[in-house]
């Protein structure tokens, strides 16, 4: 079972319909319902990795944004890493690991400076990432009104730019 590579472009609804039941089997909060009708939570992405098993049932996934972060004057292009899944059945296994080992190389020669994603770190720490806390986002309160907010997100450096140390601004919603 190896990862393959899966443009979002070449998806037909047999496939979205398999990739959105492989989501809501995974994702089971309440406001994971989207996955019911759309195959991505905030936004849509134009690259993500699947493993089948040997029967060739989907059992995992992950999707891929193009996205930026500015670091005083610094604009690094990322590998926005979202809708990271497996299968119950099939944990434990290495397969995150095994999709990581794909999509980082793989986005290093699109000229992705950074991956950057939002999880628990006993899962994301064996591919290299490590939390970082300089980090802020756009975000809307209760009136509607945007503004900037610190959020904690997990960062791998995919060439030998280091993470900047002083605070690193990510345009739009987190993914």
């Amino acid at each position: 079972m190896f990862p393959s590579y899966l443009p979002d472009a070449t998806i037909d609804d047999a496939l979205d319909s398999e990739i959105r039941g492989l989501l809501t089997t995974c994702f089971t909060g309440p406001q994971d319902a989207v996955f019911h009708h759309r195959r991505w939570f905030i936004e849509p992405y134009p690259h993500r990795w699947i493993i089948r098993d040997a029967k060739g049932s989907l059992v995992a996934h992950v999707g891929v944004h193009e996205k930026s972060v500015q670091a005083g004057d610094a604009v690094h292009p990322i590998a926005g890493i979202g809708e990271v899944c497996v299968h119950p059945d099939h944990r434990g296994r290495g397969h995150v690991r095994s999709m990581l080992a794909c999509v980082h190389p793989a986005m290093s020669d699109r000229g992705f400076t950074f991956a950057l994603l939002f999880g628990d770190p006993k899962v994301y720490s064996s591919s290299g990432y490590r939390v970082v806390k300089n980090l802020v986002h756009d975000h809307r309160d209760k009136d509607g009104h945007l503004h900037r907010r610190s959020v904690t997100g997990m960062v791998r450096e995919l060439g030998p730019t280091p993470w900047p140390s002083g605070e690193v601004y990510l345009p739009g919603p987190v993914f």
